[in-house]
């Protein structure tokens, strides 16, 4: 069936993406949100395109390949030039076989760790996706095609519906506004949603805003109100469960999707061949009855940055390996706009001073070490 296909165009965007986080997670080589979003199937791999080097195409050949659950090394001894060499044959493979697809999530304690889910459970949750954005005329994102969300919303969901799909990670705000049309949904996470509003992206009658990956405040959810977006939709789910819930406002409780049951004070997962397992959510659920719940706070410790799960924890013990460091904590605080953001409070080394400098030094090691969602926005030097 067409609506359960990949293209070689869509195959390519998920490649170019998944890429760009590999090149981040093995080799701290972070690429440039607009230039991420350039690399389509025409790009070269070489120079003039992705620069990589031998290295570095072995293992995004991997990720690419395991990405969409064949085996890791099924492109390495395969010639390849451009993205859409290894598209064509990742194409030509899925047409024989596509059983399962495989996710990193972008999170520094699970750095090595992919989750792989069977490929009808990723159609199934895009299904449920298409069911409750019904209606629209074309789907536009500005969300990676290679996490799980973004395939099943980005690509999958919009394929199902029969509607096209744009990738907007490359356009401006202004660009936008002037691309949104009537009957449009745009996705985004809520940090993308407080830049896009605090560059007042307008939009156009009948426009649907979707959100995930970070919670939405009312307050945001306000200002997209008044920006155009009359109907919203905020989706739950992880790189480890999948799509589970939605809801219209941030004041509601969540719904949970068809194939999703409450079992206890967790869930339970009913496939589309009719098996079900016990799924361990990543929150602490407050249920509001058989189908409805609200969320008590992430279990394992972690954040949402930028729709990225960071751990704290982590992250200060990153940095007491800085020589400078004798040892740190490091806290989540609030901007005015609700966002969350890391604090460091730090106990600098032996005859270290506290002043601009070692500040200086700390966040081009922090811009080295950590991810983007990772580094601190404000350093507390403390004694003992």
């Amino acid at each position: 069936m067409k609506a359960f296909s990949l293209d070689e165009a869509q195959i390519a965007r998920v490649i170019g993406a998944a890429a760009a986080d590999e090149l981040a997670r093995r080799f701290n080589r972070h690429v440039d949100f607009l230039t991420i979003a350039s690399w389509t199937e025409d790009t070269q791999m070489g120079q003039g395109g992705m620069s990589l080097g031998e290295e570095e195409k072995r293992a995004c050949a991997r990720r690419a390949a395991a990405q969409f659950g064949l085996d890791p090394a099924f492109l390495e001894e395969r010639p390849a030039e451009k993205i859409a060499d290894w598209a064509k044959d990742i194409a030509v493979a899925l047409k024989e076989k596509l059983t399962a697809f495989s996710f990193k999530p972008a999170a520094r304690s699970n750095h090595d760790t992919a989750h792989v889910h069977p490929a009808d459970e990723i159609f199934q949750d895009a299904a449920a996706a298409a069911n409750v954005l019904y209606g629209r005329r074309r789907l536009l994102s500005f969300v990676a095609p290679h996490s799980l969300l973004g395939l099943e919303l980005s690509i999958l969901t919009p394929n199902l519906l029969c509607i096209e799909s744009v990738d907007a990670r490359g356009m401006t705000p202004d660009a936008l506004s002037k691309n949104l049309l009537f009957g449009d949904v745009l996705v985004a996470t809520p940090t993308l949603w407080r830049y896009m509003m605090q560059e007042e992206l307008k939009a156009p009658d009948n426009t649907l805003a979707v959100s995930f990956g970070e919670p939405m405040t009312p307050d945001l959810a306000a200002e997209m109100r008044k920006s155009g977006f009359g109907v919203l939709r905020e989706l739950y789910g992880s790189t480890e469960t999948g799509l589970i819930a939605w809801r219209d406002s941030p004041g509601e409780a969540f719904v949970l999707f068809d194939h999703w049951r409450k079992d206890g004070d967790d869930l339970l997962r009913v496939s589309p061949d009719g098996s079900s397992r016990r799924i361990e959510a990543m929150d602490s659920l407050n249920w509001t009855g058989e189908r409805g719940f609200t969320l008590a706070g992430r279990r394992d410790g972690a954040i949402q940055i930028g729709a990225v799960n960071v751990f704290p924890d982590a992250v200060a013990a990153a940095l007491r390996e800085h020589p400078l460091i004798k040892d740190c904590r490091v806290a989540v605080g609030r901007r005015n706009d609700g966002a969350a953001r890391l604090i460091a409070n730090i106990v600098l080394a032996e005859k270290v001073q506290a002043n601009e400098r070692t500040a200086r030094d700390i966040d081009v090691w922090c811009r080295a070490n950590l991810r983007q969602q990772e580094r601190p926005q404000i350093y507390n030097f403390e004694a003992e």
